[in-house]
C-alpha cells in the first residue's frame, strides 16, 4: 500500500468516526509547509482541511501538549482576531488514531499571497491583527505564559564533522559560515536571556503562508508555533515578513504601514530594539539545525525528504546571511521612526 493510499484509508477512517460526513471525492492533497501534510475532504456535511501532524515531531516529549496548547491560544484570540482554529470534537482539538495525529479544520475559501502582491495595506492590516493579539488578556489559559529557557546548546561542530565524514559537497557553505553560525547563536542565546523578563501568547510565524485573505481581509491559520514570546522580538519578526521582497530588502512603504496599524490598534512599541534584532536570529538557527539533522539523515527520511532538507539548509544559510546585512538597515529605520515620531509629540 502506497503512502497516498495509506493516507487515504486514514481520512476515510477519520470521517466516519467523527462523523464528519460521507467522502464525495477521494482526499486531495494539498500543498502546505515542510512539516506536515494537509488534505481536502469533500463531504455530505461539509467541506474540512485534514492535518496530518508529523509522526517524529510528536514522538517529542512536549510535542503533543505544545499543539494542546496552541489550540487554547487560537481558541482564546478567535473573538479577539480572525483567527482559525481547528475543531474541538468530543472535547478536544487534537485527535489520535494509531500513531497519527491529526487537526479537522473548517474549509476557508481564501488565498495566501506572494511576496510580490503583499501590498501596503495588507501590512497594515496584518500589524493591527498583531496589536490585537498582543494585547489580549490570556491570563486565565492554564498555558506557560513565559518564554522557557534557552535550549541546550546546538551541536554545530558535530554537524561540521558528519557533513566531512559523508563527504556531502553539497552542504560545504555550512563550514564557510561556521564560525558565524556560532557567533550568530551566541548573540540569540544572549538576547533570548534578556527579553525573557516580558512575554505575551502570540502566533509566532506569522508569515505570508500563514495567512488566508477573503474579501480584502486576513484569516490568521496554521497555529502551531504559538506560545510566549517577548512582544518586540515577535513584532520584529513579523514586520520583516510583511515588508521584505523577494530579494529580502525592506519596502519601507509597508514597514512604515505595519508600524502604522500596530500602533493604532494599540501595540506598545517601546521596547528597546537590540535584543529582539539578535533574538531575530533564533528562529532561523533553529530550522537550519532541523534542515541539517534531516539533511544528513540523523533522523529517518526519504530520499526526496533529505533533498528537501539540503535546499533548506543552503536557503536558510542564505536568509541567515541577509538578516546579518538588513540589521544596521533596521536600526536607522527604526531611529528614524522613533525621531519622527518624538517630533509630532
Amino acid at each position: 500500500m502506497t503512502t497516498t493510499e495509506n493516507a487515504s484509508t486514514l481520512l476515510k477512517t477519520i470521517s466516519r468516526r467523527f462523523k464528519l460526513g460521507e467522502l464525495l471525492t477521494d482526499p486531495d492533497p494539498l500543498s502546505g509547509g515542510l512539516l506536515h501534510k494537509m488534505f481536502l475532504l469533500q463531504t455530505t456535511t461539509g467541506t474540512y482541511a485534514i492535518k496530518l501532524l508529523n509522526p517524529i515531531i510528536l514522538s517529542r516529549p512536549t510535542a503533543r501538549q505544545n499543539f494542546i496548547d496552541s489550540e487554547r491560544i487560537v481558541t482564546a484570540l478567535a473573538g479577539e482576531v480572525s483567527a482559525l482554529p481547528a475543531l474541538t470534537i468530543n472535547g478536544s482539538a487534537l485527535h489520535q488514531i494509531g500513531t497519527q495525529y491529526y487537526l479537522v479544520f473548517p474549509w476557508v475559501d481564501g488565498l495566501t499571497l506572494p511576496i510580490h502582491q503583499v501590498t501596503p495595506n495588507h501590512a497594515e492590516l496584518i500589524g493591527e491583527q498583531l496589536a490585537q493579539i498582543h494585547t489580549a488578556d490570556l491570563s486565565s489559559l492554564p498555558i506557560q505564559q513565559t518564554a522557557t529557557s534557552p535550549k541546550s546548546p546546538v551541536p554545530w561542530d558535530t554537524f561540521a564533522e558528519k557533513i566531512r565524514q559523508q563527504g556531502h559537497t553539497l552542504l560545504e557553505p555550512y563550514w564557510t559560515d561556521l564560525k558565524r553560525i556560532k557567533r550568530w547563536d551566541n548573540e540569540a542565546s544572549s538576547a533570548l536571556k534578556q527579553l525573557r523578563g516580558t512575554s505575551v501568547l502570540s502566533h509566532r510565524d506569522l508569515d505570508a503562508k500563514n495567512v488566508l485573505w477573503k474579501s480584502g481581509a486576513p484569516i490568521l491559520i496554521d497555529w502551531e508555533s504559538a506560545g510566549p514570546i517577548h512582544p518586540m522580538h515577535d513584532f520584529l519578526e513579523t514586520i520583516l515578513y510583511w515588508s521584505l521582497d523577494e530579494q529580502n530588502h525592506v519596502r519601507r512603504d509597508h514597514f512604515e504601514a505595519f508600524v502604522k496599524g500596530y500602533h493604532a490598534a494599540g501595540g506598545r512599541i517601546d521596547y528597546p530594539l537590540e535584543p529582539a534584532l539578535s533574538a531575530g536570529y533564533a528562529s532561523k538557527l533553529g530550522w537550519l539545525a532541523y534542515s541539517l539533522s534531516k539533511a544528513l539523515r540523523l533522523e529517518p527520511v526519504t530520499e526526496k525528504e533529505q533533498q528537501v532538507a539540503v535546499q533548506q539548509v543552503l536557503e536558510t544559510l542564505k536568509a541567515l546571511e541577509d538578516y546579518e546585512v538588513l540589521c544596521p538597515v533596521i536600526r536607522e529605520w527604526w531611529q528614524d521612526h522613533l525621531e519622527n515620531t518624538s517630533r509630532t509629540i
